[in-house]
């Protein structure tokens, strides 16, 4: 049965298009180059762990071992999932008609016709929920199994009972996780501190006053004594956590996949009016080292 799109604009002008495309989120873990995306993996896939427990000794001749080198694979497993939709195509005829006619000129910006517009509304609303499921998936049905369920439940993460963040208290909440991170990491390129949004508002707004920042006027990269702050929309307010990206993966089918979507006319088959569309591709997200994990939460 199609869905009811109901369409309550009686707009016509060159940007029809924003009335169905609403401002969704995009998957900032990966936009944002948050995550590792290991690609072409079917069924399961593995992330390496590394242990080494090497010890110096005198020397001698012959060859004693004085340690072990321990190599596991921790295997992330990933699923099949799919976004459906129908609806009826008549409902927005009328906004996208003067589009498809030629009368606003040649716009690259806005949907000329009524399939790009859904398929460009799918793209953006698939990355809203795969930089939702990314974090916070609970692993049910339907669901991934997300990175912060995963961390909760894995002993050897790092876990600092947080606050809610304000301008007043950012700042020394960051410095706590900074000081948490492993020495061994801590001049690694790719280790990063992830925020949710309103920890980077808070940030930005308590560097106003800094004499690095002084005006408010522009947007601002953050960092913390050089580590990159990186505000992330996938995560809970009030989420803090440093690790380093190459730790962390996002595996799929194929890197094409994130973009495999397909759009059907009905009218073709069955004359119904009705369009449907539909995004098929697989997932599953992991980490290697637990231990190299900051993570600070309410």
């Amino acid at each position: 049965m199609a869905n009811n799109a109901v369409v309550n604009s009686q707009y016509n002008g060159n940007l029809a298009g924003e009335i169905f495309v609403e401002a969704f989120k995009k998957a900032d873990t990966i936009g944002k180059g948050a995550i590792t995306i290991l690609p072409n993996v079917i069924g399961s896939g593995y992330l390496p762990t590394l242990t080494n427990t090497a010890q110096l000794a005198a020397y001698s001749c012959g060859f004693d071992t004085t340690g072990a080198v321990t190599y596991t694979d921790k295997e992330v497993a990933t699923k099949k999932y799919e976004i459906k939709n129908e609806f009826c195509k008549d409902k927005f005829h009328q906004t996208f008609q003067a589009m498809q006619a030629g009368l606003y000129g040649a716009s690259n910006d806005i949907p000329a016709t009524i399939q790009d517009a859904i398929l460009l509304s799918l793209v953006e609303r698939m990355g809203e929920l795969v930089d939702d499921q990314i974090w916070n998936g609970t692993g049910v049905t339907g669901s991934f199994a997300g990175l912060l369920p995963q961390f909760v439940a894995d002993g050897t993460v790092r876990d600092i009972v947080g606050t809610v963040s304000t301008v007043a208290n950012v700042q020394a909440a960051i410095q706590e996780v900074y000081l948490d991170i492993p020495e061994e990491i801590i001049g690694e390129s790719d280790l990063i501190i992830a925020v949710s949004p309103n920890v980077a508002r808070n940030y930005k707004l308590s560097q106003i006053g800094n004499y690095m920042v002084g005006s408010p006027v522009g947007d601002k990269e953050l960092d913390f004594i050089g580590v990159p702050v990186i505000s992330i929309a996938g995560l809970p307010s009030n989420t803090i956590l440093a690790y380093r990206t190459k730790n962390i993966g996002f595996l799929t089918g194929l890197e094409a996949d994130m973009n495999n979507v397909t759009i059907k006319d009905m009218d073709e088959s069955d004359l119904s009016g009705n369009v449907r569309t539909k995004i098929v591709f697989t997932a599953g997200v992991g980490y290697s080292f637990g231990s190299e994990i900051v993570y600070s939460r309410v």
